[in-house]
Parts: C-alpha cells; structure tokens; sequence
C-alpha cells in the first residue's frame, strides 16, 4: 500500500481505547523510591620528580577538562543528568512494570555515573498524579519517563516546563518536549499464533485480555492470522477482566476458557496466574512480559521478549547528555521478538515461526494483508491492501474468528 492509501485506510479508524483511559477503572496508590549514589577514591605518595610531572599532568586534564566542559555546554549537553520513571505497577511485578525497571537499571549501567535514575512506583490517575510529575520537574529531573499514558495528567505539566524531557510508553501527545514509544508487537502475536496453530489440533486458542486498546487487538488478531496461516480452522476466544493484575479475576478467566476446550492459553496478565492453570490442565500456554516458565514448566510456549526498552532508553540517556536529544514526531514503535522457546515445543514449530519472522522481517509478509474482515463482518483490509507496522498501532477492531469481544 502506498502512502496515500495507507493514511487514507488508517484514517478510518476510530482512535483506540488508550491504556490510561482503560486503567483508570482502577487506580494505584502513590509511593516513591529513590537512589542514592556515592563514589570514593585515595591518594598515594609520590616521589618528587613524580609528584612534578603529575602536576604538570594534572594542569593539562584540567584544562583539557574545562574545555570539554566548555564545549559540552555550548552545545546545549549535560556533565550529568536526572532521569526518574514513574511506573503504574511495582518493579516487581513480574510483568510490565518490571521489565521497565531491569531496562531503566541496564540502560543506567552504561553511563558510569552519569546519569543517576529512580523510579516512582504504583502510580495510579487522579489529581495526585498531576502533583508527582510537578514535583518530579522541581526536583530537577532533566527527563521523566512513564511506562503507561498518564494523558493531561501528564500533558499540563510537559506543557509548562518545555526545558524538561518526557517520554510516555502507549502515549498519544506529541510535542517539542514529549513523544509517545511504545512496542510493535502485532508481528511478535503472528508468530506466536503460528505456534499455537500447530500446537492446538482443534485450533481454539484462549485469550485473557485487560482493556478493548489497540494492544489487545493487536494480540488477539497476530495470534488468530498467524494460526490460519497453518490451521484455517483456528479461532481466538477472548475474556476481558478489566485489570492487568488481579490473580481471582485471572483464575476465574482461565478456568472458564479451559473448560470450553481451548488448547492454548494466552494473555495480558501481569501475575502467572493463568500459566500455572494451563499447567494444570496439560495445555500449552506462554507469556507477555517476562520469561516466566518456571510457572508452566512443560507446557510453557514462549513470550514477548521486551529487551528492546533497556537499547531505546540507552539511546535517550545519550542524546540528553550530549544536548542532542528531540521528541519524535510518531509513536516510536521498538522490536518485540520472541523470546526463548519453552523446552518441550517440537522443532518443526520452531522452524515454522523462524520461517515466518523472516519474510515478516523483509516485508515479504505482513500481518494484515487483505482481504480481511473483522469479527462483525466488515471489510476493513481490501485484498492486496497491508497495514504497515504504524498503521497497525491505531488498529480499533477485531479480525473474523475472534470472539468474546
């Protein structure tokens, strides 16, 4: 599809369900964490003809230094900056909030020092929100960095302090000091699906979902379009929980879509609830955010591998050091991959995903390729029309053979 085609395609789609909207049926508490670091050195005698060229040394790095300094400056960079996330979860969560943080902590190791992050935990959306970033920008922060959409919460504080860098995980907003980043992980759902097509004889395939936002419909449309592609008969059944965590609701989910015979289970949950159900039950199963397979031994699939963050926020670290960073004018969308296969998938599974990456690497395959329908009839992909890896981040539909929404 040309360009004209595509904007005119993704024109018409209604703007999805936002992941701060969706999470505002249930909101956090406010806590904080912050870290502190100190450095330590000693001093060794030296001989005097020693002591005399290190002084002589030593003048020549000051100045060397100070120039430096100088030239950092004038080009508008840091000696040292400020970063703090702000995340909706706690760290360990052994899900998204905690895959932000091991990213914040590989990202931050690589600066020797020179920038110094914490994180604010378990932030939910009321007007305390609105004061947490406020204070965040008096502290000094040189970028605030939220894992969810905080929206105008947000946006009235990054509007007032043009001088501060902001990033906002799923975010919609797009100014000279914040930009929205976020995963592309339509192509990660395709392969998976391909996997659970051939795992799943009968096809029916299990989907517990958090929010109607363009992240479950990009799930459960990979998932369904990937197993077609090796089980026409393939079909995504979904239940919907209203929350990313809560362990009951999960069990409650889970058990229902087992007891209607699916043969693999899948999900948004944030808790391993729903992978030890699986378990349970002999049914292949796999993760969103973490590797978790110690919760699903032998039937554990494969997740979502989101390494990418630790790389994107590496990148931001450096371009606000060196006075060079600039908000991007789109949602910046990273590679989702999958991760490391479960001990027990057969190789001629492996290798069919493997197959399938690649074209969908070379764009000799897309996810949404048409004609497609969604699941009340309509056509919404033309045939020989795509939907590229942009377009695929403000899907608001689900495809025909996805039921349950």
């Amino acid at each position: 599809m040309n360009e004209s085609e595509q904007n005119d395609l993704v024109a018409g789609l209604a703007q999805p369900v936002s992941r701060r909207r969706a999470l505002t049926m249930g909101a956090f508490g406010v806590a904080g964490l912050s870290t502190i670091l100190a450095a330590c050195g000693d001093k060794k005698a030296a001989a005097p003809e020693t002591t005399a060229a290190a002084a002589e040394t030593t003048a020549a790095a000051t100045e060397t230094t100070a120039a430096a300094t100088e030239t950092t400056a004038a080009a508008g960079g840091l000696e040292s900056a400020k970063v703090h996330f702000v995340y909706v979860g706690p760290p360990d969560d052994n899900g998204w909030s905690e895959a932000h943080d091991l990213a914040r902590q590989a990202a931050e190791a690589k600066f020797n020092g020179k920038i110094k992050s914490a994180f604010t935990p378990n932030i939910g959306f009321d007007a305390s929100t609105t004061q947490l970033f406020e204070q965040l920008v008096a502290d000094g922060n040189n970028m605030v960095i939220a894992n969810t959409e905080y929206g105008e919460l947000m946006g009235t504080v990054t509007d007032k302090n043009p001088d501060v860098k902001f990033l906002e995980c799923d975010g919609h907003k797009f100014t000279s000091n914040l930009f929205g980043y976020y995963m592309a992980h339509a192509d990660t759902a395709y392969q998976l699906g391909i996997a659970a097509g051939l795992l799943a004889p009968s096809g029916k395939i299990g989907y517990i979902g958090a929010f109607p936002t363009a992240t479950l419909y990009n799930d459960v449309n990979g998932l369904l379009l990937g197993a077609r592609s090796v089980n026409p008969n393939a079909t995504v059944n979904v239940v919907l929980v209203n929350t990313f965590f809560d362990p009951q609701k999960a069990a409650q989910a889970a058990d229902a879509l087992l007891s209607d015979g699916v043969e693999f289970l899948f999900g948004v949950m944030d808790e391993p609830t729903f992978l030890q159900k699986a378990e349970a039950k002999g049914v292949w199963t796999g993760y969103w955010n973490l590797d978790f397979r110690e919760a699903a031994p032998t039937k554990y699939v494969n997740n979502f591998d989101l390494t990418g963050f630790a790389p994107f926020y590496e990148d931001q670290f450096s371009k606000l050091l060196a006075g060079t960073w600039a908000a991007e004018a789109q949602t910046v969308l990273l590679d989702c991959p999958l991760g490391t296969w479960g001990p027990n998938v057969p190789q001629n599974v492996q290798d069919a995903v493997a197959a399938a990456a690649a074209k969908l690497k070379d764009g000799s395959l897309a996810v949404y390729t048409g004609p497609l329908k969604d699941s009340k009839g309509a056509e919404v992909v033309a045939a020989g029309k795509t939907i590229d890896r942009q377009g695929s981040y403000a899907v608001n539909f689900a495809v025909e053979g996805v039921t349950g929404l």
